[in-house]
């Protein structure tokens, strides 16, 4: 029996819905430039990819996305997208080695607003009486602490050049929680913004799944 993660949303569920111009753009590509562009390795047509402590193998030929550990493991829509968009598009170029914030990237002022405003409430909830279960929630993502900012901060890589940040300041008596999730400066050269935005959705849904 397939398993399936707990990303999906309501239109678009699995890796396996994604839109064929998606997998038009990467094979446009040389597959070649595709994996050094993205630090994935190529074997015999069949990219191999680590996004967020997960490694996964990306097929055009058979246009498919699966977990290497887990191959009847239902991948979700946006961790495919985040894949083939990002192989399809990675200019190759590496992290800046500076934080901001997603709507600091170009055009991203515009674009993380409303249905795509990033979702800090669910990790303000989550963690916001208990800031050590966000640094135990990373590890498992194989992050680790950060010195960004905040009452507790974490690094996670969502992709191999391309590290995200989340910064907590715990709920107190006169303060409720807040959450601020920043990303490499160079996130806008890995892919475009709406695969910036399922990278986030990712990543939060990923640190608030229990423990």
């Amino acid at each position: 029996m397939t398993r399936a993660e707990p990303e999906e949303n309501r239109l678009f569920r699995w890796a396996d819905q994604l839109p064929a111009a998606l997998w038009e753009d990467l094979d446009a590509r040389p597959p070649a430039q595709a994996a050094e562009a993205a630090g994935a390795e190529l074997r015999d047509g069949v990219f191999r990819l680590a996004l967020l402590g997960r490694v996964y193998l990306v097929d055009p030929a058979d246009r498919q996305v699966r977990e290497a550990q887990r191959p009847d493991y239902r991948v979700s829509y946006q961790a495919g997208l985040v894949l083939v968009t990002h192989l399809a598009r990675a200019l190759g170029v590496p992290p800046a080695g500076r934080m901001v914030t997603p709507q600091e990237l170009p055009g991203g002022s515009l674009f993380f607003t409303g249905a795509h405003a990033v979702n800090t409430k669910a990790l303000e909830a989550r963690f916001g009486s208990d800031p050590q279960a966000l640094a135990r929630r990373a590890a498992v993502l194989g992050g680790g602490p950060d010195q960004a900012g905040g009452d507790l901060a974490v690094s996670v890589y969502g992709l191999p050049r391309l590290p995200l940040h989340v910064l907590l300041w715990a709920a107190d008596e006169e303060f409720p929680a807040r959450a601020v999730v920043g990303l490499d400066a160079h996130a806008h050269h890995q892919m475009d913004l709406g695969g910036v935005w399922a990278l986030t959705n990712l990543l939060v849904s990923r640190l608030c799944a229990e423990e």
